[in-house]
């Protein structure tokens, strides 16, 4: 049974009443015991835990709603730029593009987070991990490029390092020699992402007017720059 008493308190009370005022919403025990949630048109279907209520992860989860209750469609819209583009399409595997969106998600969250007054270590289960460890680093270095060939793998590597230092929160981490690291090893694709992440940043999603167009220019700047990336490469797969 889902307690909502022990998932709504004073701190995210007006977020859940303006979504449960716009959703359809229900519940549904998790499977794997994690908190997560799947929204389509104007219903949302929350996984929660049934031995682990807890209103930090669960108000999460209301965000990544609130941004649907905007308008802002990032991740679906970043997906489809990448799968209807062959050439991206045949580097980015799925797993990474669902990484870049939950990732851009994450980056417009964050803020409403701290301000309704809860704690950022909640507000991923990783939170203590590092994202880009000397294993991760010393692995892009060896498999990276080899015999003037990129490695595929080590692309999607190199990338999903990239955006999950970018939404990571955890100011206890210095990630400033990790960016050093992948910017001396591909300077090239360290501008493309450093300018996703950067537009993204500069992106109102709390204007009225805000539009799935309105971030298309970033996506499309991130199509160009990437298409450029790879003209004259060899890719290789491991």
């Amino acid at each position: 049974m889902i307690d909502l008493n022990q998932l709504i308190d004073e701190r995210n009370q007006a977020l859940w009443d303006t979504l449960n005022a716009h959703f359809q919403i229900d519940f549904q025990p998790s499977a794997n015991n994690e908190y997560r949630v799947y929204s389509i048109n104007d219903s949302a279907t929350f996984y929660v835990p049934e031995n682990d209520h807890c209103a930090d992860s669960f108000t999460h989860e209301l965000l990544h709603v609130y941004l649907r209750y905007k308008k802002v469609f990032i991740g679906a819209a970043f997906i489809n730029t990448v799968n209807s583009s062959k050439i991206l399409k045949n580097l980015l595997n799925d797993r990474l593009t669902e990484h870049v969106g939950n990732c851009l998600d994450h980056i417009k969250m964050i803020d409403h987070y701290d301000q309704m007054g809860f704690p950022r270590e909640k507000f991923i289960t990783d939170y203590d991990q590092h994202k880009c460890t000397p294993s991760d680093l010393a692995d892009l270095k060896r498999y990276y490029k080899q015999n003037g060939s990129y490695n595929t793998e080590a692309v999607n590597l190199y990338i999903g390092k990239f955006v999950a230092m970018c939404a990571d929160f955890n100011e206890s981490f210095d990630y400033e020699p990790c960016f050093a690291a992948l910017d001396k090893l591909d300077p090239q694709l360290f501008t493309v992402l450093d300018q996703l992440v950067s537009d993204w940043e500069d992106l109102d999603i709390e204007s009225d007017d805000i539009l799935t167009s309105s971030y298309y220019p970033l996506l499309n700047t991130f199509y160009e720059g990437m298409k450029r990336w790879m003209t004259g490469k060899k890719l290789h797969a491991y």
